[in-house]
């Protein structure tokens, strides 16, 4: 990606402020991950406190590339959701994969697509790679109609995440 060197950035989208993850944002997420229908697509029982809290400390320990990595969506200075662009783990090739939960309180605000907007065009924009994929549950129908507003290509199906989801990517100058 060409950004040696290079911490992982505040990304600013609009209403919400794309940080870094913190050991301080461990508690909202994992209260966030409580709910049933934020992890429903996620394959794992993330209701579970101890599972998403298992979760939330492998995301901060993540040790890939440093300007990628975990970061939480933050309005108003609340936590409204996790983001990521990372290297997939899903994916061959350390594939650059974006993804995003937002609670549920701000469904329908537009939140999700202006962070997700955000990051995106970050990654693209700013860290150069050639693409960025992201997996979505074919049953989360949010995700996948983010992904199309973001101008996400569909590319396929595939089994990810402990469940079935469509595989999309973005190139550069579609986002």
């Amino acid at each position: 990606m060409g950004c040696v060197g290079v911490k992982q950035a505040i990304v600013e989208a609009g209403r919400p402020t794309l940080v870094p993850l913190k050991r301080r944002h461990a508690d909202d997420v994992v209260a966030l991950f409580a709910d049933p229908v934020i992890s429903a697509h996620s394959g794992v029982d993330l209701p579970d406190p101890d599972l998403a809290r298992a979760m939330v400390d492998n995301r901060l320990a993540y040790e890939g590339p440093p300007e990628l990595g975990h970061r939480v969506m933050v309005r108003e200075n609340q936590v409204v959701g996790p983001a990521h662009l990372r290297p997939s783990k899903e994916l061959p090739g350390d594939l650059p994969e974006i993804g995003w939960y937002l609670d549920t309180r701000f469904g329908g605000s537009g939140l999700a697509t202006e962070a997700a907007r955000a990051l995106l065009r970050h990654g693209l924009d700013e860290l150069g790679p050639n693409s960025v994929w992201a997996l979505a549950h074919v049953d989360n129908t949010p995700s996948l109609r983010l992904a199309e507003r973001l101008g996400f290509l569909v590319v396929g199906r595939g089994f990810h995440y402990n469940g079935p989801h469509r595989v999309h990517v973005s190139l550069p100058g579609r986002a």
